[in-house]
């Protein structure tokens, strides 16, 4: 009997040592590491599932550089009103390219800021972009312009910032249904068309004095013609990405006649001289994986021009369609090499993701968030760590769970009934929101600059190796505008 007391006496012994080693094992393994494999409590600290199947990852200490400063780490993707690049100091911007250029711009240098904003129908009708658009223009002072607008789309009714009334027939090759043998451009649409004519409306508000001007783009084919008055003149369509000037001068309009049986037209884009471009690329329906469809080539030459400083992908929504959902392994397996294509050919242009915006079902009667949002924004945040791409937390910046049916439910509401989409009010309130944060990015790069330190480093966190800012100007074909009649020039690209 008392030989058995012995026995478990010891066990209980050995046993609260162990317990003892497991809970300190990490400051125990840094002066003795063969413990490193007594830890009993490993599998209970590392990660704990959640009601709603999550995985909660295990807090740890934070890191520092070699200058104090604190490291952005995984967890920091739950930051709200705030750009992350993971494994950086957070003191320099998360966009250091494109926040250097707003440097120069706010100098009053002669830059232009070209900005991609891809997204599903949250930003169709230029939601939301319309208003991000306007803050930066009016934050650098700078000149206006719609930017991007595709030849016809499921939004031309009710977008209000530009207006393409035609006349003709045309085809379209898009996301969901490709009938030439000609690629998609990044709006996810292509038109094609033997006569077809345009009447083009740039409704952005402008000084009265300001010159805009008017870009054809076009795709490869056999070749384009372009009416203009009664100046008709044939283009070439070698390259997987031409522009042509129609138009420059006070007017917002431009008023011209294609043909294009067997070429690929994308739209038409109204921009300043300078100052910021944002281009609204939306495509109701789709989760970003579509983008795959892009030809590397067409990437490639956008980029070998430097076409754009900044890409956005707003998505999410769209993946949140059954309501009990929870795992979102195959968006991460579908979007990854996506990501990947567009940073392998666009080695010049930075890039962010967002996370999905609020989403709310019906829950035994009750409209309520989705329960598998924050699974997916957890996704979306190792996609972003995974391709080094710098992330968004849009669903915490906006108020976080419960917000679309705050929002939706309001005596003045700022959503919609879908409990999806944001209304006019809704849009221009979250579009101040993402403003703040990428003036909060840039901030970081003035203070940099005040303290004479570089904004673009290539090397790791803890070493500061300044990189000059690389500018290519593009080299794009005009028709030689003279004053309000332009006159047809052709050059190649």
């Amino acid at each position: 009997m008392n030989h058995s007391k012995k026995v478990i006496l010891f066990i209980l012994l050995v046993t609260s040592i162990q317990l003892v080693l497991s809970a300190f094992s990490k400051e125990i393994v840094a002066y003795y590491p063969y413990f490193k494999n007594v830890n009993l409590l490993s599998d209970i600290l590392v990660k704990e599932k959640t009601a709603k199947g999550e995985i909660k990852i295990k807090q740890k200490s934070k890191s520092f550089t070699a200058e104090g400063h604190l490291i952005n780490e995984f967890d920091d993707y739950q930051k709200k009103n705030t750009l992350i690049r993971f494994n950086t100091d957070t003191l320099i911007p998360a966009l250091p390219k494109i926040t250097q250029k707003m440097l120069q711009l706010a100098e009053g240098k002669n830059v232009k800021i070209r900005i991609a904003w891809f997204g599903d129908s949250q930003i169709e009708g230029d939601f939301i972009t319309q208003d991000v658009r306007e803050q930066l223009q009016n934050y650098f002072g700078q000149q206006k312009g719609v930017g991007y607008v595709p030849i016809s789309c499921v939004s031309s009714d009710f977008r209000r910032t530009a207006k393409v009334f035609l006349n003709g027939d045309f085809n379209v090759d898009n996301f969901k249904k490709q009938e030439h043998n000609s690629g998609l451009f990044l709006s996810g649409y292509s038109f094609f068309s033997n006569n077809l004519e345009v009447d083009f409306r740039d409704n952005i508000k402008k000084n009265a004095t300001q010159k805009t001007q008017k870009w054809l783009l076009y795709g490869r084919g056999d070749t384009i013609a372009v009416k203009i008055n009664d100046s008709v003149v044939k283009l070439p369509a070698n390259s997987e990405f031409n522009r042509v000037l129609i138009g420059s001068g006070v007017s917002s309009k431009a008023k011209f006649t294609l043909y294009a049986k067997h070429t690929p037209v994308y739209g038409v884009s109204s921009e300043p001289q300078s100052g910021i471009v944002l281009d609204n690329y939306s495509f109701r329906g789709i989760t970003g994986v579509e983008l795959k469809k892009i030809s590397s080539s067409l990437l490639a030459e956008l980029d070998k021009i430097g076409y754009y400083d900044l890409i956005v992908f707003q998505y999410g929504v769209n993946l949140l369609f059954q309501p009990n959902d929870t795992n979102y392994d195959y968006y991460y397996r579908g979007m990854r090499p996506m990501l990947k294509k567009f940073q392998n050919n666009m080695p010049n242009t930075e890039f962010l993701l967002f996370s999905c915006s609020d989403r709310a079902f019906n829950y035994d009667g009750q409209w309520k968030t989705a329960i598998g949002i924050d699974s997916l924004i957890q996704t979306q945040a190792r996609l972003s760590y995974d391709t080094n791409t710098p992330f968004y937390n849009f669903y915490k910046s906006i108020g976080g769970n419960g917000t679309i049916v705050k929002w939706a439910d309001s005596i003045v509401p700022f959503a919609n009934k879908d409990y999806i989409h944001f209304n006019y009010k809704g849009a221009k309130a979250v579009s101040k929101t993402i403003f703040k944060a990428l003036i909060n990015d840039y901030q970081k790069a003035v203070t940099l600059k005040k303290l004479n330190k570089p904004v673009i480093t290539t090397a790791p966190v803890n070493v500061k190796v300044p990189v000059r800012n690389k500018q290519v100007a593009p080299n794009s074909p005009m028709i030689t505008p003279k004053a309000e009649k332009p006159i047809i020039k052709a050059d190649s690209i």
